[in-house]
């Protein structure tokens, strides 16, 4: 089943879910999927295939993520697990767990990149990230996926040319080479990509 651009802006894939917290992935037609991926997951221009799928991520409350399948498509986009009032405190840790699960699941996906983070600038932010980032450890240890994390500003000089480019030269750099991020989280997993690639192009 092809769905048209007008059918997929109004197509909810995670209705009865967890749809309140999910954020529908960047859509670039032709689509050539069928209703159970539409909407969620979509292909950006295919490039060149490698041997494995790579999962980016820029974690957070609002967690960029972006997949390269072995096919060469990209599916990309910015997923919140900002809390509500009416939430537990395990709630947001639950919902990006059960999240990353589908995301692992759905691509079988083989390597997870993230970026390493070793300074936040308040201590909310940074346990925040600890716990983003113990579940992503957990997910790929339980599903033997290896896990490679970089530095912010090894990504930076590798998206842009520099290592202190800011979030608009991220999401400016994103779109120069056709990509239509959401946010600069969204950017930011592109440019995680982009680099673990490079990494397992040299392998």
């Amino acid at each position: 089943m092809n769905l048209s651009q007008p059918d997929l802006d109004a197509y909810d894939p995670m209705a009865g879910t967890l749809s309140d917290t999910y954020a529908r992935a960047h859509v670039s037609p032709p689509l050539g999927l069928d209703a159970g991926q539409a909407g969620l997951f979509a292909p950006e221009t295919p490039a060149p295939s490698i041997n494995i799928c790579i999962l980016a991520l820029d974690l957070g409350t609002k967690t960029g993520y972006a997949v390269r399948k072995r096919d060469g498509k990209v599916v990309h986009g910015t997923q919140s697990f900002a809390p509500r009032k009416s939430w537990t405190d395990g709630q947001r840790w639950l919902r990006f767990q059960s999240w990353l699960a589908e995301v692992l699941e759905l691509h079988h996906v083989q390597r997870i990149a993230y970026e390493h983070v070793s300074f936040h600038a308040g201590v909310r932010d940074a346990h925040c990230y600890g716990a983003f980032r113990a579940l992503v450890e957990m997910a790929a240890d339980r599903r033997n996926i290896e896990l490679v994390g970089t530095n912010v500003q090894t990504v930076k000089k590798h998206w842009t040319g520099k290592g202190g480019a800011d979030k608009a030269t991220m999401v400016a750099q994103a779109r120069a080479r056709g990509f239509r991020p959401e946010t600069d989280n969204d950017a930011d997993a592109l440019a995680v990509l982009d680099w673990a690639v490079a990494q397992e192009r040299k392998a």
